[in-house]
């Protein structure tokens, strides 16, 4: 394989990011895969990707998705994201063994600006677990623990394979400036940047 190349690619992702109280049930999850032997537990950030872009979001466009992400849970009951389960999702070049979410990704959720940059949206949001190659055989493993979260953001991500490392699960990433999502309330269009 020609590792200079492999460390160019870059793939890039529009990621929901929990709060951090949030996180700890998928943490524990995710130390158990990869004592189980899951080697691709680490190579993505404790995130859901939502979709696979061919460039970052700008500023007001993550905005606006996460005025649209707020708008997805305030009519709903207990105002959450919840897990549905695990499964495995792919989104984009990468397949992520993850907590599925419960709400489904569409287009339509994503500012009319940015869908051009859209390569790839999953069905459902996964907060990711473990990577796993295409093609690889996954062996099983537990459900994960329910998860449950108000508090989040989204982000830019960007990720690159590095030059060595573990059968295809070494990876960098880069994290951009989070927008944390409107608080309760349900957002205007564009949504609100808050501080926790």
């Amino acid at each position: 394989m020609d590792t200079q190349k492999r460390a160019r690619e870059i793939s890039r992702f529009v990621i929901l990011i929990p709060h951090r109280d949030a996180l700890q049930p998928l943490e524990a999850y995710r130390r158990g895969l990869f004592a189980a032997g899951f080697p691709g537990a680490y190579s993505f950030p404790l995130a859901a990707p939502l979709a696979a872009v061919s460039r970052p979001l700008a500023r007001e466009e993550l905005k606006e998705l996460g005025g649209n992400l707020r708008g997805v849970i305030c009519e709903r009951k207990y105002r959450k994201f919840q897990s549905i389960g695990t499964s495995l999702v792919q989104c984009g070049s990468l397949s992520f063994l993850g907590v599925l979410l419960d709400f489904p990704l569409e287009e339509a959720l994503f500012p009319q600006a940015a869908r051009e940059k859209l390569l790839a949206v999953p069905a459902f949001p996964a907060l990711c677990a473990a990577l796993v190659n295409p093609g690889e055989k996954t062996r099983a493993c537990d459900e994960a623990p329910p998860i449950a979260f108000r508090a989040a953001s989204v982000a830019n991500l960007a990720v690159r394979p590095l030059p060595c490392g573990e059968r295809g699960y070494s990876f960098e990433w880069n994290i951009g400036p989070p927008l944390w999502l409107a608080k309760n309330e349900k957002p205007q269009r564009g949504g609100h940047e808050i501080k926790l």
